[in-house]
């Protein structure tokens, strides 16, 4: 068909033209792949379809009943969680600015366009320099944040283009302090661990918060160091966890041997960036956990990681790069 002739189609036959135009590209595309790697069939799936029109993030199974999902999200050097049952969804920071693409594209897949509850651990870019984006783009029920004073409060564009989302949307502001407690759907609970007390120290004053699921919990410690675990462990909380987010990416200044002993982990998440310009983790902290009989998993190695629980048992899943879907096992 000459060019003149196409555009004298009618607007929406040559948006039917151009659809199937794109989809007979990706199947020479995909097969071309296929005689490449040496698969036996030369007719992609929809899923390779999928797969090469967007970077693929780990799949997982379709959401159970009565099940829950945390998701660590490879962001590089910094953190960010998702918390996923049936009927609620739960985000725990987001890393950098320029990290939004891996997060929105995860989020994507799985589907997932309102989040129930935002937690900012604390206002350091690498856990919330994309989160204003996020508030952006998505629809959220509330955000839990720490109380910052006027000698504290931070001066970044990233949490004044937040905080300036959240007044002009009238999203709810929950304060993060000890021992509240917050429903995660039907049947899970999030409980905030800490901050104990005011700090000047922005790491110190993260939000902690579990999140329990039947009988299986999870600790995520934000960029807590040896002060505020002290602190925590004074007040008596619980906070025994089968998996923890490692305070600080694993550095030196945090997970004191105490602190370690007390959560006793059956899984340990790094969340650190290949090559970091920090050497997170700390090998010496790595080798804390694994000698507790911890079982150490990495972003920077892992990539994303996923763990689902009907309460009782552990699966987990792993997926480095893109393209490829974890497998969830069961735990040893």
């Amino acid at each position: 068909m000459k060019l003149s002739a196409f555009k004298n189609l009618p607007p929406p036959v040559r948006k039917i033209l151009a659809a199937l135009g794109i989809l007979l590209a990706v199947f020479v595309i995909s097969v071309s792949i296929n005689d490449a790697v040496g698969f036996s069939s030369r007719f992609p799936t929809w899923r390779s379809i999928y797969s090469l029109l967007s970077r693929e993030v780990p799949q997982v199974s379709e959401l159970a009943e009565n099940t829950a999902e945390v998701h660590f999200i490879d962001v590089g050097q910094g953190d960010c969680a998702l918390i996923r049952t049936t009927d609620c969804c739960v985000l725990i920071d987001c890393g950098e600015y320029d990290k939004f693409g891996n997060v929105d594209r995860y989020l994507n897949y799985l589907g997932i366009k309102n989040i129930d509850l935002l937690i900012m651990s604390h206002a350091h870019s690498d856990h919330m320099g994309c989160m204003y984006r996020i508030a952006e783009k998505y629809n959220i029920g509330s955000v839990l944040m720490p109380e910052y004073s006027e000698d504290n409060i931070p001066l970044s564009g990233s949490y004044t283009r937040l905080m300036d989302i959240i007044t002009s949307r009238k999203i709810p502001v929950i304060c993060a302090e000890k021992g509240k407690m917050l429903n995660v759907g039907e049947n899970g609970r999030l409980e905030v661990i800490a901050p104990v007390k005011d700090y000047d120290d922005l790491n110190n004053g993260s939000a902690v918060v579990r999140f329990t699921y039947g009988n299986v919990s999870f600790l995520f410690c934000g960029d807590i160091e040896k002060d505020a675990e002290q602190d925590i462990l004074d007040s008596g909380a619980d906070i025994s966890a089968d998996v923890i987010k490692v305070p600080h990416h694993g550095s030196g200044s945090s997970s004191t041997k105490k602190f370690v002993n007390a959560v006793s982990p059956q899984y340990a998440v790094f969340c650190t960036g290949v090559n970091n310009d920090f050497g997170h983790p700390h090998a010496n902290i790595v080798n804390l956990y694994r000698n507790i009989g911890a079982e150490i998993l990495r972003t920077d190695t892992d990539g994303n990681i996923v763990f689902s629980t009907d309460g009782e048992k552990i699966q987990t899943g792993t997926q480095k790069g893109q393209g490829s879907a974890p497998a969830l096992k069961d735990a040893a």
